[in-house]
Formats: C-alpha cells, sequence, structure tokens
C-alpha cells in the first residue's frame, strides 16, 4: 500500500473533472467507479455540488452549532490517493474498506468524500477527494502530519494482511522512534525547507556584512574627491591671482601718478573737470573754485576704474570655480556609477547562490525511492502520439503552417469563449443557502 497526498486546492468542481474523466478528455474510461460518503447522493455531479455547498456555508454552519467564527478556509479541497502493488487485485469492496480506514487514519471520517478507482495504471489505485469542512459544525479538519499519519495505517494495513512491499518505511518508523530524524519527499518538506532558508539567510548576512564593511572605504573615496576639488579650486585662485597681479601693480602705480599730478598741477584737474563737464569755461571754473569737490571725484572715478577690474576677476574666479565644481560632480558620479555597478555585480552573484541552494531536491528517504530527478527545462513534453501530425506539419508549406495556426488560435479563442459563457452571473462575494 502506497498512500500519496497531493497539494490542498480551492476548486471540487476542478478536482471532480480530473479524477472523473480520462486526462484531457471528456471519456471516462479508466474510472473503475465512484462511490460516495457522508453525502446523500450517490449521483458525482450532486455531491460535488453538495460539497461545494458545504464548504461556501462553512461561516453559518459554525453559527448554526454555536461554534466561535475563525478565519475562513482557503484550501477545502483535500486529495490523497491509495495504490495497491502490480501483483495485487484488491476488490471493489477491499478498495472502499482501504479507504474508510484512511480517512479514520485522518480524522476525516466525518467528513464528506467522493472515491474514485482507476484502472488506467497496473498497479489498482483510488483517489479520495474530501471537504474538509464539517457538514454538521463547520469546523476545518486539521492536516497536520497527514503524511506520517497515512504511512503509520499504511504499514499496519500491510501487516494485517501479510504483505510487506515497503521495508523501508518500518524501518524509518522504528528509526523515529529511536529518537532519529526521518522525514520523506514531499511539498511541506519542512526540515529541508528550512535548513536551505538557514543556508541562505547565511549567504545575504555575509553580501550585508561586506557591503557594510565597503563603506568606509567608499566614504574616503568620496572625501578624496572633495579634497582633490578644494586643491583644485585653490590652484586656480592662485593662477588668477598671479594673471591679474601685474595688472593691479600697474594700475596702482598709475593712478598714483596721476592723482600726484593731479595735486600738482592746475591744468590737469582743469582737464579732469573738461572731461568730466565737457566744457573748458565751466571747468576750468570748476577747477579753480570748488578744487575739494574736484579731488574727490577723481579719487571716486579711480576707484570706479579698481572696481571694474575687481569684478572681472570675481566673475573669472567664478567661472573657474564653477569648471572645478563640474568636474568634480563628473568625478563623482563616475564613482558612483562604479559601485552601483560593483553592488549590482555582487548582487547577482549572491542570487546565483541562492539559487543554486534551492535547485537541490530533498532526498526521498520515507519511501525508500531515488531521489526526485532534477527538472529538464529543455525537455520535450508534448505527447508523443501527435510526433507524427508534427511532423508533418514542419515538412509542411507555409500557407499550410498559417492555417494552422489559426485554427490553433481560433480554437483557443472559443475554449476562452466558454469559459467566459460558464462563468456568467458567478461572483466570489455571493453566499450560498444551506440546502
Amino acid at each position: 500500500m502506497v498512500p500519496k497526498i497531493t497539494s490542498a486546492g480551492r476548486s471540487f468542481k476542478g478536482a471532480a473533472r480530473y479524477y472523473l474523466h480520462d486526462k484531457g478528455a471528456e471519456t471516462a474510461e479508466r474510472v473503475a467507479f465512484v462511490e460516495t460518503r457522508n453525502l446523500d447522493t450517490s449521483d458525482p455531479s450532486r455531491a460535488v455540488a453538495r460539497m461545494i455547498d458545504t464548504a461556501t456555508s462553512a461561516g453559518q454552519l459554525k453559527q448554526a452549532a454555536g461554534v466561535k467564527g475563525g478565519r475562513p478556509l482557503k484550501h477545502p479541497v483535500y486529495t490523497f490517493s491509495l495504490a495497491w502493488h502490480p501483483n495485487e487485485t484488491p476488490t471493489r469492496d477491499e478498495q472502499m474498506e482501504a479507504a474508510r480506514e484512511a480517512l479514520t487514519a485522518l480524522g476525516m471520517d466525518d467528513r464528506e468524500a467522493l472515491i474514485v478507482a482507476h484502472k488506467d495504471t497496473a498497479h489498482p489505485h483510488v483517489h479520495v477527494m474530501v471537504n474538509r469542512v464539517c457538514p454538521r459544525t463547520g469546523r476545518a479538519a486539521s492536516n497536520s502530519e497527514d503524511r506520517l499519519k497515512l504511512q503509520n495505517w499504511a504499514e499496519d494495513h500491510d501487516r494485517r494482511h501479510g504483505r510487506d512491499h515497503c521495508p523501508q518505511r518500518r524501518k524509518n518508523r522504528e528509526a523515529r522512534e529511536a529518537g532519529q530524524w526521518r522525514k520523506g519527499e514531499g511539498r511541506a518538506h519542512y526540515g529541508w525547507h528550512n535548513s536551505k532558508k538557514a543556508e541562505t539567510a547565511t549567504l545575504w548576512d555575509q553580501h550585508r556584512a561586506e557591503t557594510k564593511t565597503m563603506q568606509p572605504q567608499r566614504k574616503a573615496q568620496f572625501d578624496a574627491l572633495w579634497r582633490q576639488k578644494d586643491q583644485r579650486a585653490d590652484t586656480r585662485q592662485l593662477e588668477i591671482k598671479t594673471l591679474y597681479k601685474p595688472i593691479w601693480r600697474d594700475v596702482f602705480k598709475r593712478q598714483k601718478k596721476e592723482l600726484k599730478d593731479f595735486d600738482a598741477g592746475l591744468h590737469k584737474r582743469i582737464g579732469f573737470a573738461v572731461k568730466r563737464r565737457r566744457g573748458l569755461f565751466s571747468g576750468t571754473v570748476k577747477a579753480l573754485l570748488d578744487g575739494a569737490n574736484l579731488r574727490a571725484e577723481f579719487i571716486r572715478h579711480q576707484e570706479s576704474e579698481r572696481k571694474t577690474i575687481a569684478d572681472q576677476q570675481g566673475r573669472t574666479m567664478r567661472d573657474a570655480g564653477r569648471e572645478v565644481t563640474k568636474a568634480w560632480k563628473y568625478d563623482r558620479d563616475t564613482l558612483k556609477n562604479a559601485h552601483k555597478a560593483e553592488d549590482q555585480a555582487r548582487y547577482e552573484a549572491t542570487q546565483a547562490k541562492t539559487r543554486e541552494v534551492w535547485s537541490t531536491q530533498p532526498q526521498t528517504i520515507e519511501q525508500g525511492n531515488t531521489p526526485r530527478p532534477e527538472f529538464e527545462q529543455e525537455a520535450d513534453r508534448r505527447k508523443t502520439e501527435n510526433q507524427t501530425d508534427r511532423d508533418r506539419l514542419e515538412a509542411a508549406p507555409e500557407q499550410e503552417k498559417e492555417r494552422a495556426r489559426q485554427e490553433a488560435r481560433e480554437k483557443s479563442r472559443e475554449i476562452m469563449r466558454g469559459k467566459r459563457e460558464r462563468a456568467k452571473g458567478r461572483t466570489r462575494s455571493r453566499t450560498r443557502k444551506p440546502r
């Protein structure tokens, strides 16, 4: 006896459509028999409708039973299968008895269930679809340690029937009773999952620690750029001062001589007054009668000339400062981009290591099988029975290929239209009244 649990689901219709029909078809040749449990009908379609009604009415059932409400159950569909050895030929009654015992072992013997037997494989097997919601109280059945419960029941079932097709299962149970850790292959491989989480957490901790150790060095690089900017600014200011130094020397020397001549000679004062007043008579009168004010005006004229040169020197220094700042910003942005590229490369390297950690599959210990093979992304998973049609289409002219593509698109659109038609009038928010 080999029990296998599939993942919990949301859709009773989807699960029933798979179990009650052949794969990818509307026929049901592989179905040997169908039976219901804790349902008032033996019709599979009505049974599925009853299970949907019970699951959607869980809140009302809880209120009617006086049960304190909890979170809504997201995955009410619970499915598992029971497979016998290919050499065994269990009867229908034996298969049903095994299904009932398995439900009792899981603590779901009072739940609504649909039991479907298949005959499309060499080994006889049945699929059991269970509604986790209790039809009387609305409570959800617990699926904690369900794999361990089923494995213990399967071992007891084989022992009662004098079979031992899976000795590794017995060894694992004895090891667990001795305090050793054993875990079978499954989606809820918490030990393996937690070890991988711890391993990847270590990788990211190392990544963050490396980033933290790089911060002082990077700060020093930016500080060095700032000091270089200051040095460049000082150098440019010194160059400009050196450039203007002879200009200032000549200006001061010339203005000193002009002021001396202005004080010593009347003709200089008259000439300056004439230039300022644009008249010989008024300029001569100003030079003779108001010499003090004329001298102050002459000094202001010299100051204006020096101010013009100072403004020119200031503009030159500001332009030089902007050039230095522009160069510093360019160097700073280049350094930032280099750091960003380095961080991105380190991040991608850590991501690659993380993916490598999670790429390994957990080892199968419980059932003694070989480890699960790696998933081949490039493998051809198309149906082999359609290979002849694919070869013919590959050798066909381009017009025939385009016609086949158009037919495939039309078929896909027709399927989607059918789905939309079936979905009309249905909403997730509606509530169903209990029947």
